[in-house]
Order: C-alpha cells, then structure tokens, then sequence
C-alpha cells in the first residue's frame, strides 16, 4: 500500500573516476537501450540470475559501504550492458567469467543507469558482475535511510517504486525477478531483519554479521533492509514464525496486531487455497514512512501508529485502520510478491487486488465494522477524479523516465477494487475466486500483466470477461447510464461519460456495463442483470409495468454514475429507508453529489435530500451525509453564509447525535461509535454548536489529566475541538505532549490539534512550529493539510506553502514534493494562477508536477463553476430554514 510514493529524485552524481566515461554512456545504441519504445529501460541482452548483497550498516553514522555480487546469463551477444546505480560512490567495477576478468570500462548518465562497456562482444553463456560502493544515509524516508528516534538511531529501506537503484546497484525493475540473498554487518547489539530468517549470525569484536538465506525469486522493490536496536514481539497462531518489530519500547503497544493477524492470514490462505508463500512474517513499526504501509516480501513495513496500539487508549477506528491495512499488505504477499506485475502500467494489479482482498478479508474477521459498505464511498472518491479530462486510466502508458510515484492514487487503488467487486457481481464469488486461484498457480514466483488475469477468469467464467474489464481498465473516465420509462414495461438505458458540468467529451467513449436495475414489483423486490454494450438498449422489466422507481445499480456494485428522472429520484429518497440497503442509501447520497457536479441536481435540492438522509437510523448513511457535506464547503461556505451554514449544520445533524448521544453506550454497533465523533467534529467546527464545545472542553481537560477518563473514540474529537476557542497555553501544552508522547497515536492527535486553534497568532505559531519544530519527514506538512480544510485558511495555508517551498521540498519524503501544487485547490481562480507560475520554474517543478498542476486547475475550474451555478440557491435555501427556525 503506497500513498504518494517516491517522486523526483536529483540527477546521479558519478564518482571521480567516472565522470570521464559518462559522455561516452550518454551515445549509447539502440541495442543497448533495449526497448525502442522506452530507451531508459533495461535491454534483456544481459539478465541477472542471482544477486548478493553485503551492506556494512551502523546507524550511528552518517552513510555506508557496499557491495554486490550479481550473476548474469548474456542471452545475445553484446559489447555493453546497463544496470541502475544512482546517487551511489562506485569504487570498484569487476566483470568476471570463467575465473578471469573481463576488461570493461564503465559510465554513468543522470538517469540512474551504470553502462558497462567490454573490448569486444560478451559471447552466450554465464558470468559475474561485482561492484564495491558507498552511500550517505537518507534523512527523507526515502531508500535506504537513517531515523534518530528516542536517543537511538535506526536503519529503514523504503524502494517502491524505483528507489532500489539509490541502496545498491541492480537491475531494478519488476520484470527482473530473481532470488536474493543479503548480508549485514551491524554494532553487535543491533539486530538486523530482511526477507528472509537468518542463515547465519556470527560476532567478532564489536561487529554482528547476519548472513540471511536465500530468497525466492523477488522484484528489487520488494527487498527490506531492517537494522538498529529493535524489540521484538511473537505473533502466535501463524501458519509460519511471525513477529511484531518495533523500535525501543514499541513492543508493548504490539498486542493488538498480534492478536488480529493469525486470523487474517488464515483467511488469506483459505481464499487463495495455498499457503502463506515465505519462512516467516515480519510487521515493522516505522516511526519515519512516507506510505502507509509497504509489501516487502515477509518483511512489511507500517507506519507505527498504523500498527502500534495502545490497548487502553485504542478506538474503533485505530482498530479498523489496522486490520484494514494487515489485511491489504498480507494480501500483497500472493498478489503482488509471489505474482508481480511485469511493469508499472500493471500496478493496478497489486493495489486494485490487494485493497479489493484486504475488504473483503476485514469483512470477515471484523463484520462489526461494515466494511462493504466503505466500499462504496472508496468507489466513489475515484469517481469525482474520474469526471475530469486530467484523469487516467487504470491502466496507463508509462516511461521509465516518468514519475511512477504518480501512479499510486485513487485510479490505481479504489477504481480499480471497484471494478474487481463489479466483476465478482457479474461473475460470481467462486468464479472470480477460482479464476485468481488458477492465475495465482500459474504465475507464482514469476510475472504477469492485466491479460494473464483476464485469461483466467474467461476460463473459470466460461465466456469472455476481457473486453469487459479492458473497457473499465484501458481507457479513463467514468460512464453514465441514464434510465429513461418508454412506458408500459419498458425503458430505454443509455450510456455516455460522466463528466462535471461544462466540459466536452473528447471523442466518443463506449463501455460494456453490467447493469443490474432494483425495482419493487408486485409486493416483491426485483433485481435484473443487463449487460449495456451499445450506447442505448430498451429493457423489458419483469412485472409488466414501470414501476415507482428503479434503481440502475443495485447495490452500488457497478463502477458507473446513473441518472433517472427527477420525480422517480425523488421518490427513492421518499422510499429509501424502507426498500433500498444501507449500501444504496449510502450510493443515492454519493451519487446525488455527483449529479451537483454534472449540473443535473440543484444545490438547494441537495441540502435538502441530505438533511432528509441525515435523519436515517443507519450510521453508516449518517456518514455519507457528512461526506456529502464536506462537498459544500469549499465552493459555498464563505463570510455571508458561514453563519447559515452553521445552522443548517445544526437542524440538521443534531437530531442525529441526540438520538445516539455524546457517550458511547454499553454494546452499542461499531458504526455508531464511530459515528459520534464525526458528528461532533461537524457541530463543533463547522456547526458550532455550544453545547457541543462546551462538552468537548470537558472531555479534554477530563483527558489530559487522566486518559482513562475519556473513551477512546472521542480523543481525537475532544482535543481536536477544545483548541478552537483554545489560548496559548493550552497550544502550549498541546506542544509538549506532542513532542514527548511516546504513544504514536497520541502524537498524531496532538499535531492535529495544534492546527485546529482559532487564534489568528495561534494559527501563525502552528504554521511556523511546522517548519521549526521537531517533525518527522512525513510529519512537516499534516499542520497545513489540516488547517487547508477550512476555506478561510486555503489563501494563508496556500502562501505558506509558497514562502517555505525550499525548506519543505527538502525535508519532507521525495514523494510528497511533486504534490505541493494541491495546496492551491479550492474556489480561488487567482490562486490557482499563482500557482502555476510558482510551479512552472524549473526550481519548484520536480518530474509531474505539470500533471499535478492541471488536476489542481480542474478542481478549482470544477469549484467556481458550482458556485457560480447554484451559490444563489444555496444561500435562498440556507435563508428559507433559518426564517422557519
């Protein structure tokens, strides 16, 4: 799982001894260069079969030396090969075959890539490459990198997608599948972990060398280096030997995940019907990750307050973020590392599966929390990216020059799960399950592409699903299927791309959608499978008449919008609660918005159906509501209606946390639990509501001086809302228990809190603690992401960014830079031009920050075309209810 991988990386500095060589590297031929259509791809000339790694690493120092062994197999004769190194000090280059030496001369370009040239042509066969290095740590959780954390000092690697080539030379890229087998030389009292248990551990003096055992065949990406003074706990019950790492004193927060993972494992290998693929389990507690999460073959790494739980102070939603997590990492360990996708294009293949599995697995091992119907609104966040021409397709064409880190977003994650959950509707649970089992068996240890998958499933499906699932995979967009009554028992579906209001299709885009239409026929619920190919096709409902209503997706399982008319719209929301399921309830909301964006729905027709959804008995519909709401504040909440907003905020949701309560009740749903705290969140902030601060003031006090106190669920929320009307000394103490908390959860809540102080010389200190504080890499940013959610701070959030671009590019992760443009996202059409001037010099514009800059422009177009359509009808209907008040 990567959020906002590794981005622009500055050009490789060559050693001195081979700077005289890179010129002649730079004029390399075609051959060398391998794929025509990408030159920066390795050819596969030369191929390695093995490669060992021996690293000498003390935390304790500023960098590290190297070496490598890699056995090659020249599959074509050839005078010259290529290899990545970058950002590496080369001091020895040795090409051995048959025992003797081969003379070779070396050059390096600034892509990362190593030409090794011989005095004549390599014929067939086998040989061995060896080359010695060193390298400064990295202090940006980026590649192999160093993390100072409670007096002590740690090793981390991080190398998806392209960052191997920064920790060592190889051939790094996934086609490149083979075993492994690393070294470390460490202080005598570190301990040293990687993919593999140890094979042998010896001490001499004041040095521990852990040799590991041999890999299975791996892509470089997936390779973990783990050293420092790590604690340890056991995972029992696992299937293979299994430990929580963590930094000093992380192991006794280890209790819970030890406690989750024997029974997601077990479930995984029940699906897949084969066992766990690896010796061992590692989960790694990182106090410094740019991710969320990372795959690393038996090695995975976690953020630590995704993995790290107080058991007295943990809440639901803790619990839910770390078995969700678990459970997509582990389902990476058949797809993704044991199968790996071929090349970039393909990741979808990993993350898509892996976030489609991990639901459905924490469905199973926590039903308490309703995870099929997150799904939805999951599906939805890529739908509102997928309106606008700046979008992609899941499956994309990429160049290895690209930033690849660009690719791991909403597209690659939750369309492509969207699409997953509407190929098991159309095809069936054990279908789909037996097409992955056989796609898994075939592949395993080796590589595939989108097509191998679509094969697999034709074959277990018994028809084709290929041009079904390329038609959602290999081209963008969203579609549309509008529903229109031809009377009697027939209506007429349509299908066109789904784009926000006011901009054109390019070219004519065509689908082929399982559609299955919900409709209440003769005291009898309906549901009918269609499958749209062409752009119209008339359907005889079963019933022989057109009823009150159709729904055209049930379940939500379809990745598409869908539009009816108005009075049959409005006669599902009148009809919700007794005949749709919590997962339409929750798409009608979801849907509706998208129908704002497109100009089809009103905005006082929205408020209006959400304030009657926001009055369901479901929880989870609850949600959606305030997920509807979170729309309406950038393009409608300015000075004039903040004040109306608020109130509605009020009528509208306070009946909802009334009718549960501001403390949670013995044996009450998970949902609700995890509800509250929103509610209050929303009538506190953006509603404030006094009975509500007024109560949240309590809690944190009550918190601070005894966290037993309060119930887990409500510490955020309480801290969160007590700094609105909070004075310096409560920033202050906010400050101190951030800085010396070792609790990673807590530490997250307080720097939330320390951006939440309505002060205006409070919010200034918060932005100026962000730079001068002592923040992680990942850390730097999350003051002015929390602060940007307010419309009234995006201007100030916004310049921040601009004054301190130079510190913040240079200390947060190397992923996170190319995304700094989102910063100008809102209703502000002078902002975003600001925006592109800063970001269009070659000083502030990292490999795709052009692309970045564009989604950022259509956002805000997208903004100020809502207001400018329904502003009006907003503020009449924001009027209308206080005058009924």
């Amino acid at each position: 799982m990567r959020s906002r991988a590794s981005a622009w990386i500055p050009p490789h500095t060559p050693s001195s001894a081979l700077v005289a060589l890179a010129a002649a590297a730079a004029s390399m031929t075609a051959a060398e260069a391998g794929d025509s259509h990408d030159p920066a791809r390795l050819s596969r000339d030369v191929v390695p079969t093995f490669e060992a790694i021996r690293l000498d690493l003390d935390a304790g120092k500023k960098g590290y030396a190297g070496s490598v062994t890699i056995d090659l197999k020249v599959e074509s004769p050839t005078d010259s090969f290529r290899l990545h190194a970058r950002d590496l000090t080369i001091t020895r280059v040795a090409l051995m075959r048959g025992g003797a030496v081969v003379p070779t001369t070396t050059g390096s370009g600034d892509i990362g890539l190593l030409a090794v040239r011989t005095s004549k042509p390599l014929a067939r066969g086998a040989c061995r490459l060896e080359i010695d290095f060193t390298k400064d740590f990295d202090v940006r959780a980026n590649n192999v990198y160093r993390v100072e954390t409670g007096g002590r000092s740690y090793v981390f690697s991080d190398f998806e997608p392209d960052d191997a080539r920064r920790a060592f030379p190889c051939w790094d890229e996934p086609s490149f599948k083979i075993p492994w087998q690393i070294t470390m030389t460490i202080p005598k009292d570190h301990r040293g972990f990687s993919n593999t248990l140890p094979e042998k551990e010896t001490v001499v003096g004041e040095k521990r060398t852990v040799v590991f055992h041999r890999t299975v065949p791996l892509s470089s990406y997936l390779i973990a280096i783990i050293a420092g003074p790590f604690e340890t706990a056991p995972i029992p019950g696992l299937s293979v030997p299994g430990r929580i790492v963590a930094t000093h004193g992380g192991a006794a927060l280890a209790t819970q995940a030890a406690r989750e993972t024997p029974a997601i494992l077990a479930a995984l290998e029940r699906y897949f019907d084969r066992k766990y693929p690896y010796d061992k389990l590692d989960l790694i507690a990182v106090p410094e990750f740019s991710a969320g999460a990372m795959e690393n073959a038996a090695a995975i790494t976690f953020r630590d307050n995704a993995l790290l739980l107080d058991p007295k102070t943990m809440n639901p939603a803790q619990r839910r973020r770390m078995i969700g997590t678990t459970a997509h990492e582990i389902s990476h360990m058949w797809f993704g590392d044991l199968v790996t996708m071929a090349w970039w294009d393909d990741l979808w293949l990993n993350e898509s599966f892996a976030s489609w599995m991990g639901d459905k697995i924490t469905q199973q091992v926590a039903p308490e929390f309703q995870t099929d119907v997150d799904q939805v609104n999951d599906g939805f966040r890529a739908m509102v990216v997928d309106a606008r021409l700046t979008t992609r397709a899941v499956r994309p064409p990429l160049l290895a020059t690209h930033n690849l880190s660009q690719i791991f977003d909403v597209i690659s994650y939750q369309k492509g799960e969207s699409v997953l959950g509407m190929l098991e509707r159309w095809l069936g649970p054990e279908k789909i399950r037996d097409g992955v089992r056989a796609y898994i068996a075939a592949h395993a240890e080796g590589n595939a592409t989108a097509a191998d998958l679509w094969a697999s499933l034709s074959k277990a499906a018994g028809h084709d699903v290929s041009s079904v699932a390329t038609s959602f995979i290999d081209q963008p967009g969203v579609p549309l299927v509008t529903l229109e009554p031809l009377g009697g028992s027939r209506v007429r579906l349509a299908q066109r791309r789904f784009l926000n209001y006011g901009l054109v299709e390019p070219g004519r885009a065509l689908w082929k959608i399982p559609v299955t239409l919900h409709y209440p026929s003769g005291g009898r619920e309906v549901t009918q499978h269609v499958l749209l190919a062409d752009s119209t096709r008339t359907v005889e409902l079963e019933g022989g008449a057109t009823p009150a209503w159709i729904h055209p997706n049930s379940e939500e399982r379809g990745y598409y919008r869908w539009s009816v008319p108005t009075a049959m719209l409005m006669e599902m929301a009148n009809d919700g609660p007794r005949h749709l399921s919590t997962r339409e309830r929750v798409g009608f909301v979801g849907n509706l918005r998208a129908l704002l964006d497109a100009g089809q729905v009103h905005g006082d027709q929205f408020l209006g159906v959400l304030a009657r959804f926001a009055d369901d008995p479901d929880p989870l519909v609850v949600t959606a509501v305030l997920t509807g709401l979170t729309a309406m504040r950038y393009p409608f909440v300015t000075p004039d209606t903040r004040g109306p907003f608020a109130a509605y905020l009020r009528h509208t949701l306070w009946p909802a946390l009334e009718r549960i309560g501001m403390e949670p009740r013995r044996g009450e749903p998970q949902t609700v639990t995890l509800l509250r705290p929103q509610l209050m969140t929303w009538l506190g902030d953006d509603g404030r509501d006094p009975r509500v601060l007024e109560r949240a003031r309590a809690m944190a006090v009550a918190y601070m001086k005894d966290p037993a106190t309060l119930d887990p669920s409500l510490q955020d929320a309480a801290i969160s809302l007590a700094a609105l009307q909070g004075d310096a000394t409560l920033f202050e103490e906010y400050r101190k228990r951030f800085e010396s908390t070792p609790i990673p959860a807590e530490r997250a809540r307080y720097l939330v809190g320390l951006a939440n102080f309505g002060d205006d010389a409070l919010v200034e200190r918060a932005l100026r603690y962000a730079r001068e504080g002592p923040l992680r890499p990942q850390e730097i940013m999350a003051i002015a992401n929390a602060m940007g959610v307010k419309p009234e701070l995006r201007d100030r959030v916004f310049f921040w960014t601009l004054e301190n671009y130079d510190y913040i590019a240079s200390h947060i992760p190397p992923s996170s830079v190319v995304y700094l443009p989102a910063q100008a996202t809102g209703c502000s059409l002078e902002r975003a031009a600001k925006a592109r001037a800063f970001f269009s010099t070659a000083a502030h514009s990292p490999v795709g920050t052009a692309k970045e800059v564009e989604k950022m422009e259509a956002a805000t177009r997208d903004c100020v075309s809502l207001r400018e359509r329904e502003y009006g009808a907003v503020t009449r209907y924001l009027g209308q209810l206080a005058n009924l008040k």
